[in-house]
């Protein structure tokens, strides 16, 4: 009887221990030469990154953050460019939030940027940009004339149109600029929208951006700065959106949400993150895989595809993007502020 009591308390001490092992999340520090607002982060790979953010800024770095090329667009000093594509580490692609909205590219590392198309209406405001594949991109702006505007590039940016079949939004629903991540696409044609403000629902698309249909969530609102504020899909079936209110980042009662059918039915975490968050993204190395959910007063992580969250530390940044096939990333915040954060797994 007491040998069998020993084995069972070694069993319980066992898992009890797995159960408690934690990611352990390593911070460096980065110097930009800037004091800008950081909310556009581009990471082609360990090396090579981009930013874009408050006051017309755009940087390169092509060793790690170690030199900066200031890419910056001279005429857009009033301008903030929350919105940033890379393809690599000559061409890129920048969209401000201004009125007239123009999209701005370049193939030479910055030196030159070309106007590739220019946007006036009444409530314009881009607050997202993402590129499924060399060719295939969205951008978002908030609605105009009762619908968001959604356009689309078959082209790799050089033409841009816009798509037709949205269903009308709800009074007061919007998008959020927090990160350039309320935009989910991917290569096979699928793509998700996140919304806020009156209401918190995800538009998605199955054709590349064509035709879109918006579902509920669970996520509640409340005032005009709540809502849904990023949103990431692991494959085409498991997704995670994070957000909150950034007025009052303490609120945490409904604030995540996960799907594993694609995005037509979500369902509120059993573990809320601690406070805001403006940016969820996932991260693997081909075997292990973690998302982070990140935000101004700090970060969390998931090793359940959002269904459970565990406190990180009160390291916070807007934005945050893994270094391709790797648990690292770069990310990125207020004032400048820029880190290289690695993920070690126990």
């Amino acid at each position: 009887m007491k040998h069998f009591f020993y084995i069972l308390l070694s069993i319980v001490l066992f898992y009890s221990c797995k159960q408690q092992s934690h990611p352990r999340f390593v911070f460096n520090e980065i110097e930009t030469p800037t004091q800008a607002s950081i909310r556009g982060l581009c990471v082609v790979d360990e090396q090579c990154l981009w930013l874009s953010g408050s006051g017309g800024t755009v940087l390169r770095s092509m060793d790690g953050g170690q030199h900066w090329k200031d890419c910056s667009i001279a005429s857009e000093a009033k301008n903030d460019f929350r919105s940033i594509h890379a393809f690599d580490s000559l061409r890129a692609i920048v969209i401000g939030i201004n009125n007239p909205a123009v999209i701005y590219s370049t193939s030479d590392g910055g030196t030159n940027w070309n106007t590739m198309d220019t946007l006036v209406a009444d409530g314009l405001f881009f607050n997202s940009l993402k590129f499924a594949d060399d060719l295939h991109g969205l951008a978002v702006s908030d609605p105009i004339d009762g619908r968001f505007l959604i356009i689309r590039t078959e082209d790799g940016g050089m033409n841009w149109t816009k798509c037709e079949t949205i269903p009308m939004a709800l009074t007061g629903e919007s998008n959020f600029a927090a990160s350039n991540t309320c935009i989910e696409f991917l290569p096979n044609g699928k793509a998700w929208m996140a919304s806020g403000g009156s209401t918190a629902r995800v538009y998605s698309s199955n054709n590349y951006g064509k035709t879109w249909t918006a579902y509920n969530t669970p996520i509640k609102v409340q005032h005009e700065a709540d809502g849904i504020y990023s949103i990431a899909f692991n494959d085409q079936l498991h997704g995670i959106m994070v957000g909150g209110n950034y007025e009052h980042p303490e609120r945490n009662d409904s604030i995540a949400a996960f799907t594993n059918d694609g995005g037509s039915n979500w369902q509120q975490c059993d573990k809320m993150p601690q406070g805001f968050r403006s940016c969820v993204q996932h991260f693997s190395d081909g075997t292990r895989s973690i998302a982070i959910a990140m935000g101004k007063t700090g970060f969390d992580y998931s090793t359940d595809n959002g269904q459970s969250w565990h406190a990180g530390n009160n390291n916070g940044y807007y934005t945050i993007r893994p270094i391709p096939g790797q648990l690292s990333a770069y990310t990125a915040g207020s004032n400048g502020r820029l880190a290289h954060m690695q993920i070690k797994m126990q």
